[in-house]
């Protein structure tokens, strides 16, 4: 796997589905589907996971979320049931959302779906008894529009959607007017999808990354690179923080 080094996620890579990923009946209330997964960066020391994954229709067997994750679908949609209320949440195609870590929930799903994900399951976190919130966090226009915007230290702007007990992940909307970094190491691990405008993102050997719309990134930590945009953008973003060296 690439280290250090800016990684664009395709959402149907090479060879993508051609090897079905190995599952156990008992992780499923339905029959067992189809699915793959195509990882870009992974780390088990860490327990961070990025890259694509799909499959076709099921039903998981109920209980706490095993790990903090954020994700971004591509194709077709779910709903998540909340197991002590029965509330279905649904999410679509274009939509970001969390599903917390030790939320109590069950993942129903009719027909294909195909994601972005990263995924932060640290060996030596255990899943929490409450979780920091009992419903799945929603990253789209109406969360856009309703949530408080913050300003960051470096001037730009922040919506802080979810947040772990331990603080190490970290998610939201950030949005910026035009603006340029000079070369900089990347402070922290960061998964973003483009929401609005264009990303610019130069690698040390001096080469441009160009993100648009429905793109997604990942950024080790202690990557070389900088930013620039030349009018408004908006990312949906993730942040693992601590833990790394």
């Amino acid at each position: 796997m690439a280290k250090n080094k800016i990684i664009r996620l395709n959402p149907v890579p090479d060879g993508f589905g051609t090897v079905a990923d190995k599952l156990e009946a008992d992780m499923f209330a339905s029959t067992m589907p189809t699915q793959h997964t195509h990882l870009v960066y992974e780390d088990d020391d860490e327990g961070l996971y990025v890259g694509v994954w799909d499959t076709t229709d099921m039903t998981e067997v109920a209980g706490a979320y095993p790990c903090n994750e954020f994700m971004f679908l591509l194709d077709g949609e779910a709903s998540i049931k909340n197991n002590r209320t029965g509330v279905l949440e649904t999410v679509v195609t274009g939509e970001g959302f969390v599903i917390p870590k030790g939320y109590d929930c069950q993942w129903q799903q009719t027909g294909y779906l195909r994601k972005f994900f990263i995924i932060f399951e640290h060996p030596d976190e255990i899943i929490p008894a409450k979780p920091t919130y009992d419903h799945i966090v929603y990253f789209n226009e109406q969360v856009k529009n309703t949530t408080p915007i913050t300003k960051t230290s470096d001037g730009h702007q922040k919506q802080a959607l979810y947040q772990d007990l331990q603080g190490h992940f970290l998610a939201g909307i950030w949005t910026s007017n035009a603006f340029k970094t000079p070369l900089m190491s990347f402070p922290y691990h960061e998964f973003m999808v483009i929401n609005e405008g264009c990303l610019i993102c130069t690698d040390e050997d001096n080469v441009e990354h160009i993100f648009t719309v429905g793109d997604a990134v990942f950024m080790p930590k202690n990557t070389l690179c900088s930013w620039q945009a030349k009018d408004k953008v908006s990312v949906y973003y993730t942040q693992i923080r601590q833990h790394t060296t």
